[in-house]
């Protein structure tokens, strides 16, 4: 598990590389949290319109990923460039500062959940190796039966609509008030179930003793 120096020094270090993102990552945001009600409809057919052209063209997967690459090196050489000469310096006010702020801590935190995820598993490789074993092969394998059953494309669409919407799903609380359970109940399978109360005190008495 990090520790809190340790996401701090993440968040300063994030803060500083997204410098020229900032406007962009706030624009992004208020999409992204649904901020006004037609949001969502409007971040489903970006995606829907982009996986379309996808499926019209059809692409080979190296076009495809050469594609992708040169719109990332695109975007990461002009946007801070751009963006700042566009918006203009008056356009940057402490509001957008504090989201700005909130943004950042919450990528940091995702980075952080993802570490705390690889640690979970490692622990319980070493301590409960057959549970490890069987989460993961079949997980592997609901994956796989469900690759080829279900076309890639249409399924990597689906995984991206999910994916988009997630943050305003989590922002408006409906997933804390539909998935708390489920989420509880994965928790409870991976960590084991607690020591029952008669080997909590025999393990006391023996400490005792």
């Amino acid at each position: 598990m990090e520790t809190s120096p340790s996401q701090e020094r993440r968040v300063k270090t994030l803060r500083r590389e997204l410098e020229g993102w900032r406007e962009v990552l706030c624009a992004l945001h208020s999409v992204l949290t649904w901020e006004k009600h037609f949001f969502p409809a409007l971040s489903v057919s970006a995606v829907s319109f982009l996986f379309l052209i996808i499926w019209y063209v059809e692409p080979s997967m190296l076009t495809l990923m050469s594609v992708l690459g040169i719109t990332t090196t695109l975007c990461d050489y002009l946007v801070p460039q751009v963006v700042p000469w566009v918006v203009g310096a008056h356009y940057w006010t402490g509001a957008h500062e504090r989201r700005y702020e909130q943004i950042i801590t919450s990528i940091a935190s995702m980075f952080c959940l993802a570490s705390s995820a690889s640690h979970t598993l490692s622990s319980m490789k070493e301590s409960k190796p057959r549970t490890y074993f069987v989460v993961v092969t079949g997980s592997l394998l609901f994956l796989a039966w469900i690759g080829s059953n279900i076309n890639n494309l249409f399924l990597t669409y689906l995984i991206v609509v999910f994916l988009v919407l997630l943050p305003g799903l989590k922002h408006q609380g409906i997933i804390n008030k539909y998935f708390s359970t489920v989420i509880k109940a994965v928790s409870n399978i991976v960590k084991g179930p607690p020591p029952a109360k008669g080997e909590a005190t025999n393990g006391d008495s023996k400490k005792k003793e």
